[in-house]
């Protein structure tokens, strides 16, 4: 398992190719586990985004996969439906979110399906955040946070371990999926923000 740092100017980021040839679709997974009993709850976001070579960017509500972006959490904003087993997708059914967690040791999970998505939309960052059960709400509440990659069949390709240089974040961006002429590509980013989900999606829109 590899750990994660923070970006460094300069430095090559190692990226992982990913395997789309079983109906180009895998699956993203971040799971925690939080120390002294506590029952912290971890979410994992992620936006179908453009980049041009100036950062990636989203322009419209409806390409952020979020439980904040969902009609049953936010009713007054939110514009993804939820659907009978908890589980949400973005209108193209490109991203598709399997539920919102929230319990000791747990998982959350993104399946994300390459050949659905607009000719536009070749970015999907990844994102986690972190709601503690109290005062304090950083990751320093997260004894271990953990992003795995799997393809279609259960195959793992990456798994990737929080370092504890994020302890004072409370969202932290593990990586982006990118796409190029030669297919798609995992690459872990490891960027921690200050502040909440809408303070993050200001560097996105």
């Amino acid at each position: 398992m590899l750990t994660l740092s923070l970006e460094k100017s300069g430095e090559p980021v190692q990226k992982l190719q990913l395997s789309l040839t079983k109906g180009a679709r895998f699956t993203i997974t971040v799971a925690w586990e939080c120390g002294h009993g506590h029952l912290h709850d971890v979410d994992i976001h992620a936006l179908e985004a453009s980049n041009d070579g100036n950062g990636a960017k989203v322009g419209k509500l409806e390409n952020i996969l979020s439980t904040y972006n969902t009609k049953k959490m936010n009713p007054k904003a939110g514009v993804l439906p939820v659907n009978a087993d908890g589980s949400f997708a973005t209108p193209g059914g490109g991203l598709l979110h399997t539920g919102d967690r929230r319990s000791q040791g747990g998982s959350e999970s993104i399946i994300v399906d390459g050949t659905q998505f607009a000719d536009a939309v070749n970015e999907i960052p990844i994102f986690t955040t972190i709601h503690a059960a109290g005062e304090v709400e950083t990751f320093e509440e997260i004894e271990m946070a953990t992003i795995t990659i799997a393809e279609d069949g259960g195959k793992e390709l990456g798994s990737y371990r929080l370092s504890d240089e994020f302890k004072e974040f409370n969202v932290v961006q593990f990586g982006s999926i990118m796409r190029n002429d030669k297919g798609w590509e995992y690459a872990p980013v490891g960027r921690g923000f200050k502040g909440n989900f809408n303070d993050v999606l200001a560097q996105f829109t």
